[in-house]
């Protein structure tokens, strides 16, 4: 079976996120990182940003980590899923999510697919 892989054009920052700034919070040393900054490119590209629509879309009771997982995987790897790293990950969802016309609905909510997550928040458009 072959593997999708990001090309330059699924990599760029999507559009959509014209004027988005994250606030980084208690992980500003994190997001400084170079793990950090390759979270944070991974997260704003077309692609993750496609899939995050598309997961809350099709399933508003689901969180949406997982969709951006094998990206973050891909790119990164173990050191995207670090207990930080994870929570850093759900905050820059959330602020991609609000930006892009969503609303936070509930954090705490169970992964039911095999994830290297295992909580995260829910939203809808």
């Amino acid at each position: 079976m072959k593997k999708y892989a990001l090309d330059s054009v699924s990599r760029q920052r999507d559009p959509n996120l014209r004027g988005l700034t994250f606030d980084h919070g208690s992980f500003t040393s994190l997001a400084a990182t170079e793990a950090g900054q390759a979270v944070e490119s991974i997260l704003t590209s077309r692609a993750a940003v496609a899939a995050l629509v598309g997961a809350i879309s099709a399933a508003p009771s689901r969180p949406p980590q997982p969709a951006v997982e094998q990206f973050l995987e891909d790119e990164i790897g173990d050191a995207a899923f670090e207990k930080e790293a994870k929570k850093m990950t759900g905050r820059m969802i959330r602020q991609i999510v609000e930006h892009l016309g969503g609303r936070w609905v509930r954090r705490g909510v169970p992964v039911t697919v095999k994830s290297r997550f295992s909580k995260g928040s829910i939203y809808t458009f």
